[in-house]
């Protein structure tokens, strides 16, 4: 057998196993997606899906990218928008209906990302954390009033309370896009400078911005590119306290 033919077999093999244990959490939610039962649904020997995979939560991550892949298609989510805010609601909604859309596996990664921070929580699926290319893209545009990993953090929170409260609860389609869309617009008010008005912090948000684009002025060194992001990120700008977070949101 030739090596294109061993790496079609094995990416043939892999897809079996990642639509199989995607059924399995579709119908009977994390618990069911053992590797006893992958194997058999998909018709492999259990030692075949760690040689694959490594471990459980390696095929954790896969299915996640998997099924989220798939999802994304069928949404036709598009990729780029010309206004950054915009997009990163494009991907906020994406995000919300991914997750009451597959509640098994949603909840399934992210208490796995929640047992294992210590690992890449930014992108507990593997694949591209769209939510981080999302922010960097608005700090670029100058009006991110917090630091990128700051208003990663926020969106993130919030997003993972609100499905979790839609899960917990009957919602009918209009409570679940209001409490979506509230929710949102108190992050963005609290993280992006109001279009129209005079930002009350001018020089965080172009801070902000310079360390967003640092890396695409190549005119300077890449020691030098690391300097001036030192620079900028010196001070902490844009990290609010927890307690002006809470007071940014009537707490």
């Amino acid at each position: 057998m030739s090596t294109e033919e061993e790496d079609t077999q094995r990416h043939r093999l892999r897809e079996t196993i990642l639509l199989a244990a995607s059924e399995l959490i579709a119908e009977g939610g994390a618990a069911a997606m053992t590797t006893r039962a992958v194997a058999v649904r998909a018709g492999v020997q259990a030692p075949t899906i760690y040689r694959l995979f490594e471990d459980k939560q390696g095929l954790v991550r896969a299915v996640a990218a998997y099924v989220l892949e798939t999802y994304a298609r069928s949404k036709d989510v598009a990729d780029d928008d010309a206004d950054p805010v915009v997009a990163l609601r494009t991907a906020w909604r994406a995000h919300i209906d991914f997750g009451l859309a597959n509640p098994g596996l949603y909840l399934l990664m992210n208490d796995a990302t929640r047992a294992s921070r210590g690992a890449d929580a930014s992108a507990p699926t593997g694949i591209p954390d769209v939510l981080t290319v999302r922010v960097r893209a608005v700090a670029a545009a100058g009006v991110l009033l917090v630091t990128e990993e700051r208003a990663v953090d926020l969106i993130r929170a919030a997003g993972d309370g609100v499905i979790r409260s839609l899960l917990t609860s009957p919602a009918d389609a209009e409570r679940m896009s209001t409490l979506s869309d509230d929710m949102l617009d108190a992050i963005l008010g609290r993280i992006v400078e109001g279009r129209g008005e005079t930002s009350s912090r001018p020089v965080d948000a172009l801070l902000i911005q310079l360390r967003a684009v640092a890396d695409e002025l190549t005119d300077l060194s890449a020691a030098e590119r690391a300097l001036l992001r030192e620079w900028v990120s010196r001070g902490d700008v844009g990290r609010g306290s927890p307690a002006q977070d809470a007071a940014a949101f009537g707490s």
